[in-house]
């Protein structure tokens, strides 16, 4: 069966345009593969980072090639706008193809989905043995009842086929198809990963744990070590690997095993990877920088000890401090991701964050980039905090509106205020402008300039350097960066876009 795979572009705020290392989809990597091994032909487009009309045509363009038996769509909350007009052109252009969905956002709402698109199948969950049992029932025109994991339009109503199990051997699965990405990036330096799936914990924001069930997977270290070790072989232009789990460091021990399995291999590759504030382990920190770890991204959220209990987080203060405390030793770098507009968010607790996040930063300087003001989704406790409070209702999804942020207690207004707060407290992206100076910079001068005249944060510093000239020289500034793409096209160090100068 031909089978064309695609996930369409994202909301314009969100795009990573202009960025060849960009993270792919390693979903439709692996279903790819698994539908290649039961003997389909399949091909994948990635098409997240461009605008609408750009996604649009590449995708008509496909379909025109290839001429697809089954078409299956990954949709999330920012792409389903692209995707659900996608969707309708395609099956008014030729009703014969049958059409698949799947993806985090089709598993939240895949009844009123199909309402709309009566004529689709939602894959629900996980997708790799679902999609191979679906698409092989359509081949052999048997009806879709047998098939776990499903919903479908039927006689009026949807139906859902009985709950399919999550995948327990994750070792059992191929590896996906990063040859898609790769091959047609010729410049990309920047492989990414999952080596685990899953997280135990019950965050208020996050819709993830709905696919997960809170059940953490991993898979062994030595397939992931080869996983890595294959892909510098076919691509020696290598020179970084992201991890993606949702919680690669939550167990120690396997960190640990897998970091000495990548100091074996010699490989000279550099990786980065996001974390909770907790489990974490001098042991295991020592081992990830041997290994080669440059960056770990934590995700803090916020510094209020009570808006840390009621988004139900799982950490406190005193880990956070315990953490950098431990992290002190060792060489790389540290982000702190940090949110505002929870419930419950007030001028005191964005003075707690700020608070917390500084002794944080004169233990161990971490970067702070951005604020990011509480999206919120379908499926999480906010989204019902939400429907409850009469701001939001289901219908919400079928419209064009971008993701809405969280407003039951604030407005918009308010939220960037927080936000805008908190930059200008902790952000090394401020520290040029008069506020950002006086605010961030001479609170730990000796501690900021240690960090930047590291010679291995060129680049940072370049990407502070250019934030300044976008605030003070924008029309300059815009002039320049644009000449400076066409001058590069095609390089992945691009300037600030680029995910090397990100960080």
């Amino acid at each position: 069966m031909k089978i064309l795979l695609a996930t369409l572009s994202i909301e314009p705020e969100s795009r990573n345009e202009n960025n060849r290392n960009a993270a792919y989809s390693l979903g439709l990597g692996y279903l790819h593969t698994v539908l290649e091994a039961a003997g389909h032909n399949v091909k994948t487009l990635f098409l997240n980072n461009v605008d609408y009309s750009a996604s649009d045509a590449a995708f008509f363009s496909a379909v025109k090639e290839m001429r697809p038996q089954a078409v299956g769509f990954q949709v999330f909350s920012m792409n389903r706008v692209a995707t659900f007009a996608v969707i309708q052109k395609l099956h008014d252009a030729d009703p014969e193809i049958r059409i698949i969905i799947g993806g985090v956002h089709t598993s939240m709402m895949y009844e009123q989905i199909l309402k709309r698109f009566p004529y689709a199948v939602a894959v629900i969950g996980e997708g790799e043995h679902t999609l191979t049992e679906l698409v092989a029932a359509l081949a052999g025109g048997r009806t879709l009842e047998n098939v776990n994991g499903l919903a479908y339009f039927q006689q009026g109503q949807v139906k859902l086929t009985p709950e399919r199990e999550l995948i327990a051997d994750l070792d059992g699965l191929p590896e996906p198809r990063h040859e898609i990405f790769f091959d047609s990036e010729p410049a990309r330096s920047v492989g990414h990963i999952i080596s685990s799936r899953g997280c135990p914990f019950d965050c208020t924001f996050c819709c993830l744990k709905v696919i997960s069930k809170r059940r953490f997977r991993a898979r062994s270290p030595e397939r992931v070590a080869a996983e890595i070790k294959g892909l510098k072989n076919r691509y020696p232009r290598l020179k970084e690997i992201q991890f993606h789990d949702d919680t690669l460091l939550l167990d120690n021990a396997r960190v640990i095993a897998l970091c000495k399995l990548l100091v074996n291999e010699g490989l000279k590759l550099n990786f980065v990877c996001s974390a909770r504030v907790k489990p974490v382990s001098e042991d295991m920190f020592y081992w990830m920088q041997k290994a080669g770890f440059t960056k770990v991204m934590f995700g803090l959220e916020t510094g209020s000890e009570k808006l840390l209990q009621s988004i139900h987080k799982g950490i406190t203060k005193a880990d956070v401090l315990n953490l950098f405390k431990t992290l002190k030793p060792y060489g790389f770098n540290v982000t702190t991701f940090l949110m505002c507009g929870f419930p419950g968010e007030t001028a005191e607790t964005v003075r707690e964050t700020i608070e917390l996040v500084r002794a944080t930063q004169r233990i161990k300087y971490n970067l702070v980039s951005g604020v990011g003001k509480l999206w919120v989704y379908p499926g999480t406790d906010v989204y019902r905090v939400m429907k409850a409070a009469g701001k939001i209702s289901d219908d919400f999804w079928m419209t064009e509106q971008p993701v809405p942020y969280f407003t039951v207690e604030h407005d918009v207004a308010t939220l960037t205020r927080f936000e805008n707060e908190m930059l200008e407290n902790l952000s090394f992206l401020n520290i040029f402008t008069f506020r950002g100076f006086y605010r961030h910079f001479l609170r730990m001068p000796l501690g900021i300039t240690r960090f930047f005249i590291k010679p291995s944060n060129g680049k940072i510093l370049l990407s502070v350097l250019a934030a300044a000239a976008q605030r003070n020289f924008p029309v300059i500034y815009a002039k320049l960066y644009a000449a400076y793409k066409n001058a590069v096209s095609g390089r992945s160090d691009a300037l600030p876009g680029g995910s090397d100068n990100t960080p």
